[in-house]
């Protein structure tokens, strides 16, 4: 087999070095799939398959990480998404007058629109609960009289990691911003409607789903 290199000196391999230790939380120990850091190892199977380990893209958004993962059989490489921010990520519940407030936006990876509630990456600097309400002003004009915290929620962990705060927010009054990151236009659904949405099938946001289905829980749960 290849030549292996005690000590890798591609850029690639020296940022997922740095980003191990700045972030350890994301490569925790697994029995049941080892994330193989021995450099031996590394290049012996770059070396073998032309693929390459480490840090393979940065955004100010995104992270594309490439493991060389173990699971008792087999070495393979296994691609994964981080945010570039590693906390503070948001999807937001706003109510107007009893009604969910919804944007309709054009999502480049469908190449379609989508309707789905306001959300957005984590910013430097900010908390959840900061980066929540300066979502709010910059996607629908309008401060927030309640932040309430809902949860947690992961959109897709076979390929990220993120972890996305969700709150509701009772808000006063909303504008809409037509071109602003892709927005088309923003609706207001009643309750029965967004429902008749979800079964129409006018409604597959993944994020939006989940805080909705937190939301109605929290509310059950209230009326208990």
């Amino acid at each position: 087999m290849g030549i292996s290199n005690q000590n890798k000196t591609n850029i690639e391999w020296i940022k997922y070095k740095k980003l191990m230790a700045e972030r350890p939380q994301h490569f925790i120990s697994s029995k049941e799939l080892e994330i193989i850091t021995d450099e031996k190892l590394v290049t012996d199977y770059e070396n073998r398959t032309g693929k390459t380990i480490g840090v393979n893209y940065e955004s100010k958004y995104r992270i594309m990480v490439v493991d060389l993962a173990y699971d008792g059989k087999k070495y393979f490489a296994y691609e994964r998404l981080l945010p570039a921010v590693d906390t503070g990520a948001v999807v937001i519940v706003p109510m107007y007058n009893g009604n969910f407030v919804l944007l309709e936006q054009f999502r480049h990876a469908l190449r379609g629109h989508q309707y789905a509630f306001p959300r957005g990456f984590a910013s430097e600097g900010y908390s959840a609960e900061e980066n929540c309400r300066k979502e709010l002003q910059e996607e629908l004009g309008c401060e927030t009289k309640e932040v309430v915290f809902l949860g947690t929620v992961v959109a897709d962990s076979g390929l990220s990691g993120d972890k996305v705060s969700v709150y509701v927010c009772t808000i006063d009054s909303y504008e809409e911003y037509q071109g602003y990151e892709g927005i088309c236009s923003t609706i207001e659904l009643t309750p029965e409607e967004f429902t008749n949405y979800i079964t129409k099938g006018k409604i597959n946001d993944g994020y939006s789903l989940s805080a909705y289905a937190m939301y109605v829980s929290r509310c059950a749960k209230a009326n208990e």
